[in-house]
């Protein structure tokens, strides 16, 4: 197993309702990503379709999404982590995310435990959680909102994990009214959560949030936050995009430090 690998995180604008769109474009960073020796690249929330605003036509019924991921895959020799997108499955329609080796084989498959607000009426929480082997290490997925939840940790810890991969789809529409209080509120929330939830579960706490402004027919728009970044525990913050702008984040993720946090810090021994 390698203690060190590049990891890509695209912080990707997303073209609305137009898969076809998104797809070449996630193409052309992989692309990128590979020519630049990245190992892992990993993809944000939702970033196929973005919103659909619980119209199931937009749902995906054929896992052509997971299918053309494996085919870039093994073309560009990398591991992927898809993103997410909305599916429907003989149990129900859920918001679902893989990992996929270079070779191709999905390790890890998850369906979003706990689900934002305006999901709640057309899609179906997941019950399991997916932590898996990868040549890097034993890693897990979360989903956006997952993040809010400190069980799920909980859950992955005791089967080992070392890496969370976390997709995201997060806007500042979500303070509300407390916007009013602080119009910053959620990229303070994020880059407090992703660095707490590395250090107190000792993790490498991968997170790869959409970029730009969303806009729709109903005259509402999202304005993503941004903010994609990797935490380790005593590293802290090593790599981050402090923006909101569409990117690619690259950096040598070396996840040996949590031996040494193990050694000093013994969280989770009592």
């Amino acid at each position: 197993m390698e203690n060190k690998f590049n990891v890509a995180i695209v912080q990707f604008e997303i073209s609305h309702l137009n898969p076809a769109e998104n797809l070449r474009r996630a193409e052309s960073f992989i692309a990128e990503a590979a020519q630049k020796n990245a190992q892992v690249i990993v993809f944000p929330e939702d970033f196929m379709t973005g919103s659909i605003f619980g119209d199931l036509r937009h749902l995906d019924r054929d896992h052509n999404f997971l299918q053309y991921f494996q085919t870039l895959a093994r073309k560009y020799h990398i591991d992927i982590i898809s993103g997410s997108w909305m599916e429907e499955t003989p149990n129900g329609a859920f918001s679902t995310t893989s990992y996929i080796d270079y070779k191709g084989n999905v390790l890890g498959e998850y369906h979003k435990n706990h689900l934002y607000l305006s999901e709640r009426n057309f899609l179906k929480p997941g019950t399991n959680i997916a932590v898996f082997d990868t040549r890097f290490g034993r890693a897990g997925l979360i989903i956006c909102w997952d993040i809010m939840y400190p069980e799920i940790f909980a859950r992955m810890n005791e089967l080992g994990v070392q890496i969370v991969y976390c997709v995201s789809y997060w806007y500042k529409e979500i303070t509300g009214d407390g916007a009013a209080i602080n119009p910053n509120a959620e990229e303070a929330h994020i880059d407090a959560l992703c660095l707490a939830r590395a250090v107190e579960n000792n993790v490498a706490f991968i997170y790869a949030n959409a970029a730009g402004t969303m806009h729709f027919s109903d005259n509402t728009s999202d304005c993503l936050i941004g903010h994609s970044q990797i935490n380790l525990p005593i590293a802290g913050t090593i790599a981050k995009l402090g923006h909101n702008q569409e990117g690619m984040l690259m950096a040598l993720t070396d996840i040996s430090v949590l031996n040494t946090a193990r050694e000093i810090y013994k969280i989770r021994e009592y």
